[in-house]
């Protein structure tokens, strides 16, 4: 694995973000500018050029899934090393996990099924309010103590009382302790206390942890951030990627702002953009930005493609119209594109998905099917399983379900029973190949085998709502119901949640590669609906959608004493950097961006704090260039003496 063969396809940011010297950095990365390549790459340079272990390395994701990929790439970029990742929850647990082994104290029951736990304590909290306000208040760290006071804080509403959802989590609690279980929102807190409390674990964690890294860096709720902080110490070796403007669960307790004002949050964090969307037209980056602005989201992505069509329109007489015409074009789509999966249809609510299926079978056009949906008996299965501490404990669970007697000939098989017998042999071949594997590296294999596809599964247009939709991307994308009431969602009463309802949409627009089309309603459910705010004006503006743009390049310069002061220090700074770059055998941007060396010959800072300022230089890069940049600053100005 050679570092300089890592960095080869990537453009100028993505190679300034994976190469930089700086060890404490955050990537703002667009959607579409390749933020899983530059993480992976990351890794692999660092270690590559032998400042960073794998062994001691730590990738920190928010699905097993993504952890799942992410190893993935490692392996197939070259990497031999094996280097950690996984989410929160299950990094939490792996840690905790030896700690109880090494103090010989028996580890706590983890919860498999919270739901019939705060079913018990609910007592006429509806048990949907409940487990979102469990979750909600898990993710902020406050707990049943602190619920109330939080909640009014943010203003949250869920249709019951504060002090009711409070007491309900009380209970929970205090139900939790009396029956000696815990849940998965338990290990970050657990984790994150021990840490705090004892000097000797936390140097353990430290030393085993040296590299951090974080994907979707936007999601981090405070709980998770804490925990962060936690391990991270006195260290400044963190490595963030994520998009803010993709920011959508904030319902759920993430919080935007700990990446959006990271330099607060981090002082010296050195901040790479990646402005350059590289999957999507430039008129669906137009749509996305569209979305943004006009909720007063900061939109400066563009796109690296060359134009494309215009982003379509149609407004549909009600709900069920809206349906038969997003059928139609469904039907009319390349029979290649449907075929391979490459062709979405997105609303907001699950509730919109019931006619769109419905007006989709009756044009016979075939619907991407799910084995592990939620709430199918296999799903319910696989969730048994993932829970399960050790590979004796996933083999001893699979070997009773296996040698169960087969169902009685003649009587209908319990769907349930069929699932997990199903399960339990795919639960044995996973552990053929894994002897060692636990749950949750069950769960990955599920996800990345797909062990329970069915011939046909994969093929078919996918329905899904803009939350689900987030992270995956097709050739066509339809997006529904972009209208009053729902684009905004009417429950979003405040800025903030109508600020997050405006990423929802860019997320659901950006979805798509070639192809976007847009459906509304003039009446819904009887009543009527205007456009979305969120798209007033767009479609004349992506009808002339500017064309490919990239980061700007600097001018060619003239020569001689007829030149500006700053176009000589422009020279004297681009002579400064090929220098530095040919004495490390690195390309000059990695060293200095053009935009930064523009900034600098502009300024012409005189101290390392206002280099700092006027550049994405941490305080470590800008100690080490300052002398350089201000000598070279220094010899373009004495031509004027």
């Amino acid at each position: 694995m050679d570092a300089a063969d890592l960095l080869a396809d990537l453009d100028e940011q993505q190679r300034m973000a994976v190469a930089t010297p700086s060890t404490l950095v955050a990537v703002i990365a667009a959607a579409g500018s390749g933020k899983t390549r530059v993480l992976t790459r990351r890794i692999a340079y660092r270690i590559a050029d032998g400042s960073a272990d794998a062994r001691h390395t730590l990738a920190l994701t928010f699905t097993r899934e993504a952890a799942g990929e992410l190893r993935r790439r490692l392996r197939r970029s070259g990497l031999r090393e094996p280097v950690e990742a996984g989410t929160f929850h299950s990094v939490a647990l792996s840690v905790l996990r030896q700690r109880w082994m090494d103090s010989n104290r028996p580890p706590p029951n983890i919860v498999n099924d919270p739901d019939r736990l705060l079913g018990e304590v609910a007592e006429g909290v509806p048990l949907e309010t409940l487990r979102a306000e469990q979750a909600w208040s898990a993710a902020l760290g406050v707990g049943a103590a602190g619920y109330t006071g939080a909640a009014r804080a943010t203003g949250r509403r869920t249709g019951t009382s504060h002090e009711r959802v409070a007491a309900a989590l009380e209970r929970y609690e205090l139900l939790k302790r009396r029956r000696g279980v815990i849940d998965l929102d338990d290990l970050l807190t657990m984790l994150t206390a021990d840490i705090e409390s004892d000097p000797e674990l936390a140097s353990v964690v430290r030393w085993r942890f040296r590299h951090l890294l974080v994907d979707e860096a936007q999601d981090l709720n405070p709980a998770q951030y804490r925990l962060l902080r936690a391990v991270l110490g006195d260290s400044r070796d963190l490595f963030l990627v994520g998009d803010p403007t993709q920011s959508i669960y904030g319902f759920n307790g993430s919080d935007s702002s700990l990446l959006a004002d990271i330099d607060r949050h981090l002082p010296g964090v050195e901040i790479v953009r990646l402005p350059s969307n590289h999957r999507c037209t430039p008129e669906i980056v137009t749509a996305g930005m569209h979305a943004l602005r006009v909720a007063g989201q900061p939109a400066d992505a563009v796109s690296a493609r060359d134009g494309g069509g215009s982003v379509e329109f149609v407004v549909a007489a009600d709900e069920l119209d809206e349906a038969a015409r997003v059928a139609d074009i469904a039907n009319r789509c390349e029979r290649g594109l449907v075929r391979n999966g490459q062709v979405a249809i997105l609303a907001r609510t699950h509730h919109q998905l019931a006619a769109l299926r419905t007006a989709l079978e009756r044009l016979g056009v075939p619907m991407r099917r799910d084995a592990l949906a939620a709430g199918t008996p296999l799903a319910a299965a696989v969730r048994t399983a993932a829970v399960l501490r050790s590979a004796s404990q996933l083999r001893a669970w699979a070997h009773d379900i296996v040698d169960l007697p087969p169902a009685t000939p003649g009587v209908p098989a319990d769907a349930a029973a069929v699932a997990e017998r199903t399960v339990a042999g795919a639960v044995l071949d996973f552990l053929h190949d894994q002897p060692l594997g636990d749950g949750a590296a069950f769960r990955s294999w599920v996800a990345s085998t797909r062990p329970f596809a069915r011939p046909g599964d994969a093929d078919g247009v996918e329905l899904l709502t803009f939350h689900a939709a987030k992270g995956r991307e097709w050739h066509t994308v339809i997006v529904t119901g972009v209208e009053t009431g729902l684009v905004p969602h009417r429950s979003a009463t405040t800025v903030d949640a109508k600020g997050e309802e405006a990423r929802l949409l860019h997320v659901a627009f950006t979805r798509a590669s070639d192809r976007l089309v847009v459906t509304r309603a003039l009446r819904r459910r009887g009543y009527a609906r205007h456009d979305s705010p969120f798209v007033a004006g767009l479609e004349d503006l992506t009808r002339s959608a500017p064309a490919a743009e990239a980061p700007p390049e600097i001018v060619a310069l003239g020569s001689g004493a007829a030149a500006s002061p700053t176009a000589r220090r422009i020279r004297r700074l681009e002579q400064w950097r090929d220098d530095m770059a040919r004495g490390i055998a690195m390309l000059p941007t990695q060293i200095c961006s053009d935009g930064d060396l523009a900034a600098i010959a502009a300024a012409a800072p005189s101290t390392i704090d206002e280099l700092v300022a006027v550049t994405g230089f941490g305080p470590a890069t800008a100690s080490r260039h300052f002398d350089g940049i201000r000598a070279a600053l220094d010899a373009a100005d004495l031509v004027d003496c």
